[in-house]
């Protein structure tokens, strides 16, 4: 069993019980005076009014360690406060967030930001262990974010551990976040240890690892293999197209090259080691019959509004591949949302391809391939799905999109839209579905996403479905009343998949202090942390930046005994492993399962048709036109 040593340094001492003062809330509860919590009497949940100091009418309560987590950790962050004002470099980086738990310190100064490390209060519940999360973050500057357009670039990158010095993929990755953390330990831990009470420790935490089995790829005729790429080389697609495909190539006058240059990549002539081309790799025709080239002057409404109708009146199955800038600017951004917005709202899918990409022969060969793949999937074909863990059930991955209104002092949120991607455990996308509508505040925005799901569930015609989410939506609101009304014998577990968890880990028996892919680690009964990427068995050799691990939670189920059930738990993260697998959008997509992926992407399309005011979308039964 592989031992994995987690971003986490507990405290010596663990007996440290925490003393409050309380009160039985009364009938109005007002959240602007005090903080409020449930506490467990005798079975009954009660609601108390918390105070750090003594007030007339409360009384002294003193909390156990790992009894009322929000409270102990509160009382944890102030301590760590008071500790760290007098360490060099400390500052809040939230200081108006009433939950913000996070110290930041200052580590290097750079042009464009600082280097900063970070720790905050964690119970790890595995261990029963009280402690901090330690981690690096590179902070860009208000100055940099006001003076320029993008966000971030190669600096930032580079800074940041994502690109190394050259400006490559960073291979050491989880070596530049190990010195970073392990620095911190030596140079600044003790300092703030000197005016703490109870000690942390200066190891981090060893946590017993485990290992999912390896994606396995099935394609044409049943054939199976661990790669996507070898797989479908060797095997050729699931499911072809169906009837003929037709190609419409669309530029500006001036990079007519350009089109020229893709056309040929995707033939296979330019990096036929790379990729051998669309005919030979996905079984398609691409003869010059199928192909054309249209030059336009600009995309304009009326001029993209003309291929539209052209495409339509056709009768064909045409996809539009469009030659355009790259987004960097916010002109560029601007016309790639509006021209996937103007097909899409056609119900035509497109690819778009920026002439950057391009012209660079690295980027371009090791392009060829996931552009292809895009085409084949947006066109209707299925170039693979998943081997199940187990058997073969509905997986409903839920997504939201908002619409946020600034004001001089804050932000609020205007609109709320919730939807669905529909997969199955192999990891075939079904559909599309809009959920509800609305601002979550209001009760309506809540029934109709539950109304939508037991419809969903009632007409799929699965006694087996599980939901993933990023987020813990509401039991009370929507779960306990689906359960109510879908079959007594349909089993329903909801996942909740975080992809933005600071908790991290390294192995030290591998190369890199990378943990193998698959592998997972327990922090509580019901919560794993997962990585979905990598080192690989059969070549344990680093080749890029992996990603941080996933948290994955068993938030919900309709039979609360399942989740003491240590197999269901297993395959259910086995099967979040394959969905990563299940990806169209590139061979190396495999970060995420795309049940959560396809939500995000979708969401960032909404997002944008929002911003740029390009109205609203019919997002329902399309095929997925959002790779």
């Amino acid at each position: 069993m592989k031992k994995i040593a987690l971003n986490f340094l507990p405290f010596e001492q663990q007996d440290f019980g925490i003393t409050i003062f309380r009160k039985i809330a009364g009938a109005v509860v007002d959240k602007t005076k005090f903080s409020y919590y449930d506490f467990q009497e005798n079975g009954v949940s009660k609601k108390y009014e918390i105070s750090p100091v003594n007030l007339e009418g409360y009384e002294e309560y003193r909390l156990a360690q790992y009894s009322q987590v929000g409270l102990v950790s509160k009382s944890i962050y102030e301590n760590l406060f008071q500790a760290s004002k007098s360490v060099r470099g400390f500052f809040i980086l939230k200081p108006n967030n009433d939950y913000n738990r996070r110290l930041h310190f200052e580590i290097e100064p750079h042009p464009k930001g600082k280097k900063c490390m970070w720790i905050e209060p964690y119970f790890l519940k595995s261990k029963k262990l009280w402690g901090v999360l330690v981690g690096f973050q590179f902070i860009v500057s208000e100055d940099f974010k006001a003076n320029n357009k993008v966000k971030v670039d190669k600096d930032i990158l580079i800074a940041s551990g994502s690109l190394n010095s050259k400006g490559y993929s960073n291979a050491d990755f989880y070596l530049f976040k190990h010195s970073y953390i392990q620095a911190f330990i030596k140079n600044h831990i003790p300092l703030i240890n000197y005016s703490l009470s109870v000690k942390l420790t200066s190891d981090l935490q060893f946590l017993e690892g485990s290992v999912l089995n390896q994606k396995t790829y099935v394609f044409k005729n049943k054939g199976e293999s661990n790669s996507a790429f070898l797989g479908l080389n060797r095997f050729g697609p699931l499911q072809e197209i169906p009837g003929e495909l037709f190609f419409r190539f669309i530029f500006l006058k001036e990079d007519r090259d350009y089109g020229v240059r893709l056309l040929k990549g995707l033939r296979g002539d330019t990096f036929p080691s790379q990729f051998s081309g669309m005919s030979t790799f996905f079984k398609l025709s691409f003869t010059n019959e199928r192909i054309e080239g249209v030059t336009l002057e600009d995309f304009n409404n009326e001029t993209i509004t003309e291929q539209i109708n052209e495409i339509k009146e056709s009768g064909k199955n045409i996809i539009p591949i469009i030659i355009t800038k790259n987004r960097l600017d916010a002109e560029s951004d601007r016309l790639y949302y509006f021209l996937k917005h103007k097909f899409t709202s056609a119900g035509i899918a497109c690819q778009i391809v920026t002439k950057e990409l391009l012209a660079n022969d690295n980027s371009v060969k090791y392009s060829l391939s996931n552009i292809a793949l895009q085409i084949f999937s947006k066109a209707g074909g299925k170039p693979w799905k998943m081997v199940p863990a187990s058997k073969d059930y509905l997986i409903i991955g839920i997504g939201q999109s908002y619409s946020i209104e600034m004001l001089e002092t804050k932000s609020i949120v205007k609109k709320s839209i919730a939807y669905s991607v529909l997969t199955d455990s192999s990891g075939l996308f079904k559909d599309i579905q809009v959920l509800s509508e609305g601002v979550e505040s209001d009760d309506n925005y809540y029934a109709n996403l539950a109304n939508n799901i037991i419809r969903i569930i009632n007409s799929s015609g699965y006694k087996q479905v599980t939901i993933h989410s990023p987020v813990r939506l509401s039991k009370s609101k929507v779960f306990e009343k689906v359960i109510k009304k879908i079959p007594l014998d349909t089993e329903l577990n909801v996942l909740v998949i975080n992809n933005k968890a600071d908790l991290f880990g390294f192995d030290y028996d591998n190369n890199g202090l990378v943990p193998f892919e698959s592998t997972y680690i327990k922090l509580a009964k019901d919560e794993f942390l997962v990585w979905f990427e990598g080192l690989q068995y059969n070549n344990p050799k680093i080749a890029k930046r992996y990603s941080n691990p996933l948290t994955i939670k068993f938030w919900f189920s309709s039979n609360p005994n399942w989740l003491s059930d240590e197999n269901l738990k297993e395959n259910l993260l086995q099967d979040c492993i394959n969905l990563s697998g299940a990806n169209w959008r590139g061979f190396k997509s495999k970060q995420l399962p795309v049940s959560i992926f396809y939500c995000e992407r979708i969401a960032e399309f909404i997002s944008k048709f929002n911003e740029y005011k390009l109205g609203h979308i019919e997002i329902n039964n399309l095929k997925p036109w959002f790779l």
